[in-house]
């Protein structure tokens, strides 16, 4: 039985632009932008180099492709937490599990999108950049009780669950804290309440 395909990948993609966006992802995701080749590319998907080509100008291209296509999924994926509605506490839980649950399917989405997010954010086109994170960690820090109140400024509280959130997939990524991620879904939520709630 043939896996389903990850997001990234459209079941009408040739397949050879299957193969090389899953290639390129892991690659990208393991050793960084610069530390993947187009011949690692070529040679992890199984295909040449010019039929990369085919289908991505340049090693950037395919980057910011998969960039862009990942970061809206994860960032519709968040979106719709928030937008389910509820009280600030279901938000969050929701928020939390969302994220997490992205961590546990996609981890090398994840990483691939916090490692490359200095090269490639600038370059992606405007309606990914206007849907930022950080803009989806106010509008939820902004129903907190204690930045309503102003004990606590919105942009700390931000910063401080989404900066939590990533660093900790770090960790479990490298193997510097143990996983799954589910596993923090309680401690998170504690933690962004006394912040914020």
């Amino acid at each position: 039985m043939t896996p389903p395909l990850p997001f990234y990948v459209q079941p009408d993609d040739a397949p050879a632009k299957r193969e090389i966006l899953r290639a390129a992802l892991r690659l990208f995701s393991e050793h960084g932008l610069a530390g993947t080749s187009i011949r690692d590319i070529a040679r992890e998907s199984g295909y040449t180099n010019p039929a990369l080509y085919r289908h991505f100008p340049s090693k950037e291209a395919l980057a910011l492709h998969l960039f862009e296509t990942c970061h809206e999924r994860v960032w519709k994926t968040c979106d719709a937490a928030l937008r389910a509605g509820g009280t600030f506490d279901e938000k969050l839980e929701r928020y939390v599990a969302a994220w997490l649950g992205l961590f546990e399917a996609y981890p090398d989405v994840l990483a691939f999108l916090s490692d490359s997010a200095r090269v490639l954010w600038p370059k992606a086109k405007g309606s990914v950049r206007r849907r930022t994170m950080i803009g989806l960690g106010r509008r939820l820090m902004r129903e907190a009780p204690r930045v309503g109140a102003g004990e606590v400024d919105v942009d700390v509280a931000a910063a401080g669950m989404q900066g939590t959130l990533a660093e900790l997939a770090r960790m479990i990524h490298v193997g510097a804290a143990p996983g799954p991620p589910s596993s923090w879904q309680s401690r998170l939520v504690t933690l962004f309440h006394r912040l914020a709630g």
